[in-house]
């Protein structure tokens, strides 16, 4: 192995080891005009990851931009990071449409996977969506 992917893959141990927390990957079937349910090709399985939520604020740039106090918008962002390690791992990679539910927190929220992030490196950043529990 190639210097540079020893040292991402001890820096992705590391990561994984002192900020992942478990979760279950969901796989779904999407169709449209219908409600999500389970996928029987792939099934449920456990996964570590690094789950990051914060605000983020935007502004609202037209042809009056530049101007002092123009409107803002307020939204959060989350995001699931799988480590290569893990990733290879998986028995199904997850797409659009596919969930994640974070096991070790209250209530157990679960969050709708946006869009799937992978890079040269095998790692891969889900981008989520929360998801209201009755769905």
């Amino acid at each position: 192995m190639p210097p540079f992917e020893d040292f991402d893959a001890a820096a992705s141990a590391v990561l994984s080891r002192v900020f992942a927390e478990p979760a279950r990957f969901i796989p779904r079937v999407s169709s449209q005009y219908a409600v999500r349910a389970s996928d029987p090709d792939r099934p449920e399985v456990a996964v570590t990851g690094v789950f990051s939520a914060g605000a983020a604020q935007q502004g609202l740039d037209g042809q009056a931009g530049g101007f002092s106090g123009g409107t803002q918008v307020t939204s959060s962002s989350a995001t699931f990071w799988i480590a290569k390690a893990q990733a290879d791992a998986l028995t199904a990679l997850p797409t659009k449409g596919d969930a994640i539910c974070l096991t070790n927190r209250a209530g157990q929220p679960r969050y709708g996977i946006s869009a799937v992030q992978n890079t040269d490196m095998g790692d891969i950043t889900l981008i989520l969506v929360r998801e209201e529990d009755d769905i």
